[in-house]
């Protein structure tokens, strides 16, 4: 089940960052979307993870993966490639492993 949902929730993101868009984004609440969503990525990536080794490669391929869909979006009408945004959702892939990391070593004691 958490693998449905994983693949779920990555196939929302991919919406989302490639559906046309009708106005620009408000900046910087854009930002913080960013980063909820892939942090929300990497805490979902824990839960499929069968090792830490396994769970750091995912989150790499999460990171990768933003990165080729900010490439994508260069390229589609009424959307634009941002450094920004890739920053963005590093950082989010990063708070979701602290706090993935967090939550299991709390569950633990």
């Amino acid at each position: 089940m958490n693998k449905l949902i994983f693949v779920a929730y990555a196939t929302f993101v991919t919406y989302g960052s490639l559906r046309p868009m009708n106005s620009a984004p408000l900046e910087p609440w854009d930002k913080v979307g960013h980063f909820l969503l892939y942090a929300v990525f990497a805490l979902l990536a824990s839960r499929v993870a069968n090792s830490s080794r396994q769970f750091l490669y995912l989150c790499g391929a999460i990171i990768v993966y933003s990165g080729i869909l900010e490439l994508i979006q260069s390229q589609l009408p009424g959307r634009s490639m941002s450094g920004y945004d890739l920053i963005a959702n590093i950082i989010g892939v990063g708070i979701g492993t602290v706090m993935s990391r967090t939550l299991v070593t709390a569950s633990q004691k």
